[in-house]
């Protein structure tokens, strides 16, 4: 039942469930865009920023005509739109500069991080499932990270980052459940419009990993500025408004299910594009990461179900 309360008037699950994939293409195909943008000489944490914030632009007007609602939310409002930023920003980093499988199923282990702030703030209690899920995702990450001789944990900058954008984006969904009131249109506001000064942020601190921090010529900027139109509007506009579409439709735990084709997507086209190796580390560890996800969607979906019967009840 809880799945016919969640479903588009007239519409079902499908075609907010084609959505959801769709999104997950967009997002999985997202490091082509800022690997291109990068290759025409604009640093990571710069391409980050520029690509994220390009999407501000057609919201200008809401940003005027919801200025007191936007201001009414205060730090909440920072704190969904920040946590949302640096998730974006930190990902470009890291998928620009690392191993995209990698940095994806590194990503993927924020239902860790998730149970552990659920548990802090909400105070959720650490189920079975949530323990079995932890454990698989830490198996996971040594597995994927302990072979060959490497620690069993992120190395260099790039995977630490894609670690760091998993927890931002477990912040993010904190405050989501936490502050459902702030509408979809605000965040996107304030998640895009934290973009940019967050990425100029990040690349003042790392600079550039050919050297220190400088702002590209005019002309390299130009030569790039197709490359970050088509990573805002091509890739980052269409996977938002699909994701967003198709998760108001859907119940929680099948939108994140969904979700998880962006595993399948990213691993894939970076083995197919950028010639990535898929070894049995990554498809191993790998399995047990999206395994880790996919039970931590399933007890999700659970609790909301038990909690709308006990209050129909």
């Amino acid at each position: 039942m809880a799945e016919t309360r969640h479903a588009a008037p007239g519409g079902g699950t499908l075609w907010p469930s084609l959505a959801m994939i769709g999104s997950s293409i967009f997002w999985g195909s997202m490091w082509f865009a800022l690997r291109e943008v990068e290759g025409a000489g604009i640093p990571a944490a710069l391409a980050g920023a520029l690509c994220y914030g390009v999407p501000l632009i057609p919201l200008l007007p809401f940003l005027y005509t919801r200025r007191r609602e936007l201001a009414a939310g205060g730090w909440r409002m920072l704190l969904c739109g920040g946590s949302l930023a640096c998730c974006n920003i930190f990902f470009a980093v890291a998928v620009v500069l690392g191993e995209v499988g990698v940095i994806i199923l590194l990503f993927y282990l924020s239902p860790i991080w998730s149970t552990i702030l659920e548990r802090v703030f909400m105070k959720t209690p650490l189920t079975p499932v949530r323990w079995v899920g932890i454990g698989l995702a830490l198996v996971g990450l040594v597995i994927l990270q302990g072979v060959g001789g490497r620690a069993p944990w992120p190395s260099g900058l790039a995977e630490w980052m894609g670690l760091a954008a998993g927890m931002c984006w477990a912040v993010a969904l904190l405050t989501a459940r936490m502050w459902s009131h702030i509408s979809v249109l605000d965040k996107s506001i304030a998640q895009f419009g934290c973009a940019l000064p967050i990425g100029l942020l990040v690349y003042l601190l790392i600079g550039d990993h050919y050297g220190p921090a400088a702002w590209p010529e005019a002309s390299t900027l130009m030569s790039a500025v197709p490359w970050i139109i088509a990573a805002g509007f091509i890739w980052v506009v269409p996977a938002m408004v699909l994701s967003l579409w198709g998760a108001a439709r859907l119940s929680p735990g099948r939108a994140s299910i969904l979700m998880t084709s962006e595993v399948v997507v990213g691993v894939g086209s970076a083995a197919w594009l950028a010639g990535e190796e898929l070894g049995w580390h990554k498809i191993l560890g790998g399995v047990l990461i999206v395994s880790a996800s996919l039970l931590e969607s399933w007890q999700a979906r659970r609790e909301t179900k038990t909690a709308r019967e006990g209050a129909t009840a």
